[in-house]
């Protein structure tokens, strides 16, 4: 008999207690959220101190006005009480290019000394420094495929010029007077190689025909043709025009 009365009596009693509780928490919280909402009132702000949409404000009222200031040398157009609108003065227009003043131009003459590294020769007298191209200055240019005739037969003087040339260059660095700036494509320039001046080095040994008037380059061929060097060897004919070096 006892254990029936607990297996009835127990949830029983569960669910009243819980009853309990949930109705114990509903009254706390009511009286949390009536305490946490005091009474507020609005202020309503006078719209004497709003301005009205639309309507400019006085301008007296921003910048008091300097009778004693001096006007504004141009000003930007204002309406007038007319309703018409008072122009600023026009600004000049800029003077025709005739009458600006002359720039002062850079002379491409000018000259400036550049030591140029890894040369390579493309003919006797034409070297390329990784892409930029100097003729020494004072000698014709001169084609790698000229051919010289000769008793004993044609010889490929060109192709024999450029290897003499590149032995007495090796990988020596030039010191050549360039454009200032750079240059681009092929430039004539005077060049030296240590204490070596190139195109002398050419005329004396043959391998140059004189474009100018250097005596000391004329001296130097006819040296060469006297001792029968370079394209002026014993019995050659005499040189062919020099042709142009291909690109």
């Amino acid at each position: 008999m006892h254990r029936f009365l607990l297996r009835i009596g127990g949830p029983a009693l569960c669910v009243v207690l819980t009853l309990g509780l949930l109705l114990t928490g509903k009254s706390a919280i009511t009286g949390e959220e009536s305490t946490a909402a005091p009474d507020m009132t609005l202020e309503t702000p006078d719209l004497g101190d709003v301005p009205t949409i639309g309507e400019d404000p006085d301008i007296g009222d921003i910048v008091p006005a300097d009778p004693g200031a001096e006007p504004l040398p141009f000003s930007p157009e204002a309406p007038q009480p007319g309703g018409g609108v008072t122009p600023g003065p026009v600004p000049e227009p800029p003077p025709a290019a005739g009458a600006l003043p002359s720039a002062t131009l850079v002379d491409p003459a000018t000259l400036e000394e550049t030591i140029l590294r890894h040369p390579v020769a493309l003919s006797a007298g034409l070297v390329d420094f990784e892409g930029r191209t100097i003729q020494i200055a004072g000698v014709k240019p001169q084609s790698v495929e000229r051919i010289c005739r000769a008793t004993t037969g044609d010889w490929p003087c060109g192709t024999i010029a450029r290897t003499a040339f590149r032995n007495f260059i090796r990988a020596r660095a030039f010191t050549c007077q360039t454009p200032k700036g750079g240059w681009s494509g092929t430039a004539t320039a005077r060049c030296t190689i240590g204490t070596d001046d190139p195109a002398l080095w050419l005329a004396r040994n043959g391998w140059a025909e004189v474009e100018g008037d250097d005596t000391a380059l004329t001296a130097a061929v006819a040296s060469a043709k006297t001792t029968s060097k370079g394209f002026y060897r014993s019995g050659t004919e005499p040189s062919a025009p020099s042709a142009e070096p291909a690109p």
